[in-house]
């Protein structure tokens, strides 16, 4: 039996969260790369503005109107609580507790959407790149666990690294979306 298409329908509604997940990650990327003197500011700040926009974008991205229902609460759990570690980073006060928060929200939104994957693929096209989004994020948050006795550049650079490799799949996938969405359009000017 031949894999589900994605249609042209599902690839417009999911490709501005999954392009804007992808643009957070990068973001994030770039400043764990390029502020060579990151403090434990920069550290709480731009790793809560990580979690809370990835939340945002995975809950735009499951409540889209041809995701299926049943899954919403799911997702719903991940991303609330990748957005509740968000928010409480911004108190964070040592490089540990920056850590252990992100680890609490990476792994919870990675299990989420790893059984995302399991049980709505076949229904839901788009949700076959959870698996990867999902293995990526319960992978660091499983990292991080250990990241206790790190500084600031070294949780930093941590997440960033998985920053790095899951802006680059959630670009492609976004891409891929935005090549699907236009499928349409080309075999309307054909016609």
């Amino acid at each position: 039996m031949p894999a589900p298409k994605t249609s042209v329908t599902q690839a417009q509604e999911v490709y501005r969260p999954v392009l804007l997940r992808g643009l957070t990650a990068l973001g994030y990327a770039a400043i764990s790369i390029f502020w060579f003197g990151a403090d434990q500011k920069v550290l709480s700040y731009s790793t809560a503005g990580l979690l809370v926009l990835t939340g945002v974008f995975m809950w735009q991205y499951a409540s889209v109107n041809s995701a299926p229902v049943k899954a919403r609460g799911l997702y719903a759990f991940g991303a609330g609580i990748m957005l509740m570690a968000g928010i409480t980073m911004l108190f964070a006060s040592t490089p540990a507790m920056v850590a252990y928060l992100a680890a609490a929200g990476l792994i919870a939104a990675g299990i989420a959407e790893i059984a995302i994957f399991v049980k709505y693929r076949a229904v839901f096209p788009p949700y076959r790149n959870q698996l990867i989004s999902g293995a990526v994020a319960v992978l660091v948050g499983a990292a991080l666990l250990f990241a206790g006795g790190m500084d600031i550049h070294g949780v930093l650079g941590l997440i960033g690294g998985s920053a790095i490799v899951f802006a680059v799949f959630e670009l492609i996938a976004a891409f891929g979306h935005r090549h699907d969405s236009r499928k349409k359009e080309v075999t309307a000017e054909n016609d």
